[in-house]
């Protein structure tokens, strides 16, 4: 029980420091906005801040006197003595240690922590002056916790790591893939990039053993008669072999290409998206910093408002990185800027950064900024017209005017007993309608892809 007890301390003691570098962090933010005169202090969150790192510090400082009387209880023997006739099992003096078990909040189970009986009632007040300032700090000005939608464990996840994840360490360990780990980062993928690597090994086995089947049917079968859109290869065995064997590593390999790059793609989708949404972005931060509020919660603020889907996706990621992780603004904004997958939104957090640094005024710099992301937005609408305008010339061209052209002249064919490579006019007016509605489907996907979000 005292090794359980001595761990429980131990990680008790781990998380008091963590949550105390957290609310230190921010404290000293206040403190330097403060003299620099920056922005308007919130005297209520300067409160709790203190209090809780007080109580914080407090209850590691209790936690720390427990530590020498649970290892000095800790034996790895059993002491004999003689009692009576008979030999007792003398047990370990507990030197008045007592377990006092609660919740850290609501959501969380209990924890058990040891410490000295006469320091009970001062642990535990100090930790109910913790737990009601971190509450309090949490319900006013806390970020929630983003909501990801992969909270599930991914089936095919787990099935490639079962059967690649100590080949993917092993290859990891060799060669240090930066490039694929940063654009999943930066296209919010949910695994990590030896996950992803066994998915890739796990992909291409997938399209291995799929392109064996195809080499098989294509080889020893006439796939005509089943499939007659396939051709059958003719000639021998051997140059049957010879013509479709390239189909086993072409397939795999194409497969494996695909999924190494899609990171690289989505993050440059993603990244396009938040290049349509930032000049609005930067105009409402802008209005914000107007009132002189402390920066962090400019993101905040931007962050509850659920107009900017892509960006406010970012803007959690470098709020986790203050108040979970416990870097201070400036560090989380160069961290965020260097793993943000739209160049605009790099200069912006880069931008910040120097301003905070160097004292300058957070409000002018956002109104220059936006109106230049705003000149940029008002250059790639016209842009985006004119290539419209370029594209519906040419659907009126080819869309509209050659089938018209195209009918009548194979109608004047058919009446003089004309064939067009033998096919007769009704088919070639079915074939020329079909291509007419695949042609209508691929300008509506280049429309939609092509359209700004805002």
């Amino acid at each position: 029980m005292t090794i359980n007890a001595l761990k429980q301390n131990i990680q008790r003691i781990k998380e008091i420091i963590r949550e105390a570098y957290v609310f230190e962090n921010q404290l000293k933010v206040i403190k330097n906005l403060e003299l620099n005169n920056k922005a308007v202090i919130n005297t209520q969150e300067k409160k709790l801040l203190s209090e809780a790192v007080n109580s914080l510090i407090m209850q590691l400082k209790i936690l720390n006197n427990s530590l020498p009387d649970l290892i000095e209880n800790i034996k790895f023997f059993k002491r004999l003595a003689e009692g009576e006739g008979k030999l007792k099992i003398n047990e370990p003096e507990r030197k008045n240690l007592i377990q006092i078990k609660y919740k850290p909040n609501k959501k969380e189970e209990k924890i058990a922590v040891t410490i000295n009986d006469k320091d009970k009632k001062k642990f535990l007040k100090n930790l109910s002056k913790s737990n009601l300032s971190i509450n309090q700090l949490k319900t006013k000005f806390a970020v929630e916790r983003p909501v990801l939608g992969f909270g599930k464990p991914n089936f095919y996840a787990k099935i490639s790591n079962h059967f690649f994840k100590e080949f993917s360490n092993k290859l990891l360990s060799k060669w240090n893939l930066v490039s694929l780990n940063k654009d999943l980062r930066k296209m919010n993928s949910p695994f990590m990039v030896g996950t992803y690597i066994s998915m890739i090994f796990f992909t291409i086995t997938i399209f291995f053993i799929s392109s064996l089947f195809l080499f098989a049917l294509l080889l020893f079968y006439n796939v005509s008669l089943t499939f007659p859109f396939l051709t059958p290869v003719e000639g021998s065995f051997l140059i049957r072999f010879a013509k479709i064997f390239w189909i086993i590593p072409v397939i795999p390999l194409i497969a494996g290409i695909i999924m190494y790059f899609y990171p690289k793609s989505e993050g440059k989708t993603f990244g396009s998206k938040i290049n349509q949404e930032l000049p609005f972005v930067a105009i409402h931060m802008s209005a914000i910093a107007t009132s002189g509020i402390e920066p962090v919660n400019i993101f905040k603020i931007i962050i509850k408002s659920k107009e900017y889907k892509y960006t406010r996706a970012e803007f959690k990621k470098l709020l986790n990185l203050v108040n979970f992780q416990g870097y201070n603004l400036v560090t989380a904004l160069k961290k965020s800027a260097k793993s943000s997958p739209s160049a605009k939104l790099k200069e912006l957090f880069d931008g910040l950064a120097t301003t905070i640094t160097s004292g300058g005024d957070m409000h002018e710099f956002l109104d220059k900024h936006a109106e230049g992301l705003l000149f940029d937005y008002k250059l790639d609408r016209e842009k985006y017209t004119k290539t419209s305008e370029t594209f519906m010339d040419i659907y009126i061209s080819i869309i509209i005017a050659a089938p018209m052209i195209l009918l009548m002249l194979f109608v004047i064919m058919g009446s003089t007993g004309m064939y067009f490579f033998g096919l007769s006019t009704p088919i070639i007016s079915f074939l020329i309608i079909l291509a007419i509605v695949f042609l209508n489907i691929i300008f509506l996907m280049f429309l939609k892809l092509k359209q700004p979000v805002f």
